[in-house]
């Protein structure tokens, strides 16, 4: 451990003694900890980490996913014009309530020789789960360089910036990346919405010093009652701990910025979830009571309008919907109609709505089945119905018409089936199940 990793742990343990710890009452202890980790090798990755790795690694910038008992955590230096950059994790720490991980990241010498080709480094780690707030500070070369802008003598001492979608909404977690120089003081960040705080102070060590260092911080907070909100950065004065707020960063809260507590640490699906939440097609039921929760409902069954509905938002954005007629009376006026229409000229589903409609009713609220979810899938991706043999123990209850495109998807990677060797082609399709498949989909287009 270097020098500055043991006085910066020093500072906290003086901290804690002598100034107190906001939201930790007298009696109570806070002690820094190791905290278990480990590197995530490429071929190690679950399927929905590999994906998500893909979309992100070459954007520089942390996140986070959990998925179910553990938490990934991806630390991307970006696109970089040679070989020879290097991330590395030295160690992770938790502190009231922060994991705190310190990174050292390398970048090669004038005299270095390496590789004249863009390359994506990154480290991904797996952390225990938890909602704890987690802060990445990173050491040698810059890792924000100019992103922030270049700090002067005039510069106040904390210097933040909210991630957020293209919408500007906030996502959740809420990724704030920024640098500090605070020196002896204890640094914090708090998240509100105008009425109350969404998140505890988040506390650390001092990250400042003579120097200025670099941050990112993964929040994870409270679900929101206002459509606004700010992340006030501060710190406790070394003088006489009073706190002085310095930087303020306005932040607007949507659908993203939902929790979803019902998938929270489900064991195989939280992950796909929340990488749908974060791409814009799934938003959930809104709240029904004054418990202000918004919930995803995992294993729900998926109905047609449901399924549709998230391949076609995966696809593009509501506001580009067609305001275009279907010919079936019973989806005129439905909520989705616009994605129908949207499929049946862009993907031409016209031809499955005609023969899945029954005397011009096309029945969007059924619970639609595997065999037909599959069909729709490979259409989604471009491709046809396939002329393999079906595999699956119960290949001979598929209906008749359906058999190539449950191969087609098969071969494609979309479905894997049952353990136990079935398909299950006229079971329904769970809600969790169906956002794997939008996934599988989005993954074979690309």
């Amino acid at each position: 451990m270097s020098v500055r990793k043991h006085m910066i742990w020093f500072v906290a343990a003086i901290l804690v003694l002598v100034l107190g710890i906001p939201g930790v009452s007298s009696g109570e202890q806070a002690l820094v900890e190791e905290v278990p980790w480990e590197v995530v090798d490429d071929e190690d990755m679950p399927e929905a980490i590999a994906i998500w790795v893909e979309q992100n690694k070459d954007t520089r910038g942390v996140d986070l996913l959990p998925a179910g008992d553990v938490r990934y955590l991806l630390i991307a230096w970006g696109e970089l014009p040679t070989g020879g950059y290097v991330v590395e994790v030295d160690f992770v720490t938790e502190f009231a309530n922060v994991l705190t991980v310190d990174v050292t990241l390398t970048e090669p010498g004038p005299d270095d020789v390496v590789s004249q080709a863009l390359t994506y480094p990154y480290q991904l780690l797996s952390l225990p789960a938890g909602d704890e707030t987690v802060m990445v500070n990173f050491m040698g070369a810059s890792w924000h360089g100019d992103a922030l802008g270049k700090v002067s003598d005039s510069d106040e001492a904390i210097i933040l910036e909210a991630v957020v979608g293209e919408d500007g909404v906030a996502p959740n977690p809420l990724v704030i990346r920024g640098r500090a120089q605070v020196y002896e003081a204890t640094f914090w960040l708090v998240l509100e919405d105008g009425h109350r705080h969404l998140s505890d102070d988040m506390l650390t060590a001092a990250v400042g010093g003579p120097d200025w260092a670099e941050f990112e911080v993964i929040l994870t907070y409270a679900d929101p009652s206002s459509p606004s909100g700010t992340v006030i950065g501060g710190y406790d004065s070394a003088k006489d701990g009073s706190a002085v707020e310095v930087a303020f960063e306005p932040v607007a809260f949507g659908p993203v910025s939902w929790t979803m507590p019902d998938v929270s640490g489900h064991t195989w699906a939280e992950a796909w979830v929340r990488m749908g939440v974060s791409q814009g097609f799934i938003d959930g039921y809104p709240p029904v009571d004054e418990s202000n929760i918004r919930t995803f409902r995992p294993d729900n069954s998926v109905s047609r309008a449901e399924f549709i509905k998230m391949l076609v938002a995966a696809q593009v954005p509501a506001s580009e919907l067609p305001d275009t007629e279907v010919p079936f009376a019973d989806v005129r006026g439905h909520w989705v109609e616009p994605y129908i229409a949207w499929a049946m000229e862009e993907w031409d589903m016209e031809e499955w709505a005609l023969e899945a409609a029954i005397g011009g009713m096309l029945s969007p609220d059924m619970m639609i089945t595997r065999e037909e979810m599959a069909l729709l899938a490979v259409i989604a991706t471009g491709e046809t119905d396939s002329d393999a043999e079906v595999t699956f123990d119960d290949s001979d209850e598929i209906t008749p018409g359906f058999e190539g495109w449950v191969a087609a998807a098969f071969d494609k990677g979309l479905i894997v089936g049952h353990g136990d060797g079935t398909f299950g082609p006229r079971d329904g399709l769970t809600r969790a199940e169906a956002v794997v498949m939008i996934w599988r989909v989005l993954n074979a287009q690309e």
